[in-house]
């Protein structure tokens, strides 16, 4: 299932859900403004201007969103590793002379998603 994409080693590139399959390298954005589920924007989907809307967008209940989301974000994290800054608080006039460490970022990452899902 893992792939190697660009920077990162990603190891899951399909979101399959409940009512879903998804390829994660198609989505574009997701609109989280409805209470109801989520709206997944691809590079399929194109803006109805007549309609005022995205057009052949993906729905995602409620119910199965906060899973889509974790699978998406673990997703772009691994695919952007590389790139992600370190948002660690340091002390002010802290100088960080080490490196960033990857495997802590995305252990951060991690805490961050588990905490998203027990929400």
């Amino acid at each position: 299932m893992g792939i190697y994409q660009m920077s990162g080693t990603i190891t899951e590139s399909i979101y399959n859900g409940k009512t879903a399959i998804i390829p994660l390298a198609d989505v574009q954005h997701i609109e989280t403004h409805n209470p109801l589920g989520l709206i997944v924007v691809t590079k399929h989907t194109r803006w109805d201007k007549d309609a005022g809307f995205w057009a052949n967008n993906i729905w995602i209940d409620a119910a199965e969103a906060t899973a889509f989301k974790a699978a998406w974000s673990r997703y772009r994290s691994e695919l952007e590793a590389d790139t992600l800054a370190d948002l660690s608080p340091h002390h002010p006039g802290e100088v960080v002379s080490e490196p960033i460490n990857k495997a802590s970022i995305m252990a951060g990452f991690d805490r961050a998603i588990d905490a998203i899902k027990r929400a």
